[in-house]
């Protein structure tokens, strides 16, 4: 192996180590997550958490040219099985948008931010 191919190996080695770390230490975040943090019951997000699921995965799409969301995570449904979700920033603005265009989910972001403001 040559030097430069050398220097360029451990140079992307870096790059994935650096990568990785921001990734850890980026905290995301479930619908399900966003939704009981805003004061929703559990029963209520194992009811509406699926469609507000699709509200803001079409609120991230719309935010970022149609890629789909970052990241996936699994998830164990009240009756065991597990599923594929969606998972997003904990800052991520499409969060606010999707929950906001939902007609189920929308005043629990009125309240929470009226509150706070």
């Amino acid at each position: 192996m040559t030097s430069t191919r050398r220097r360029a190996a451990a140079v992307l080695r870096q790059r994935r180590a650096d990568n990785r770390a921001h990734r850890i230490a980026t905290r995301r975040v479930k619908v399900s997550d966003f939704l009981a943090t805003l004061g929703a019951d559990p029963e209520f997000i194992d009811k509406y958490g699926s469609p507000a699921g699709k509200h803001v995965a079409k609120a991230y799409r719309e935010a970022n040219y149609g890629y789909d969301t970052p990241m996936r995570a699994r998830k164990r449904t009240p009756k065991g099985k597990w599923i594929k979700v969606n998972v997003y920033r904990a800052d991520d603005p499409a969060l606010l948008t999707g929950a906001r265009t939902y007609k189920r989910t929308a005043p629990f972001v009125a309240d929470a931010y009226t509150a706070a403001a």
